[in-house]
């Protein structure tokens, strides 16, 4: 099964729930959040995760990668699939 990754350009983040994924972009050196609530939510924040215990410890969360150019997130969903 194909792991599904979004990207936002408004935002200029990528987005999956894949856990395998987001250790695969915490190892790569990109800052990894886990989202806690939907962001229609006015006091939602997303949580930095500063470690694979705490990536390995998140449950049913997206996953967000910020601050990734098109070009950059292109180049890592290459090197995932």
């Amino acid at each position: 099964m194909k792991t599904k990754i979004w990207y936002n350009k408004t935002r200029n983040e990528m987005q999956f729930y894949d856990k395998n994924v987001a250790m695969k972009a915490f190892k790569k050196g990109l800052d990894v959040y886990a989202a806690r609530g939907l962001k229609t939510s006015t006091g939602v924040d997303d949580f930095k995760l500063t470690s694979t215990d705490d990536i390995i410890n998140v449950e049913q969360a997206l996953f967000i990668v910020e601050d990734v150019t098109i070009v950059e997130a292109s180049e890592f969903i290459k090197g995932i699939k």
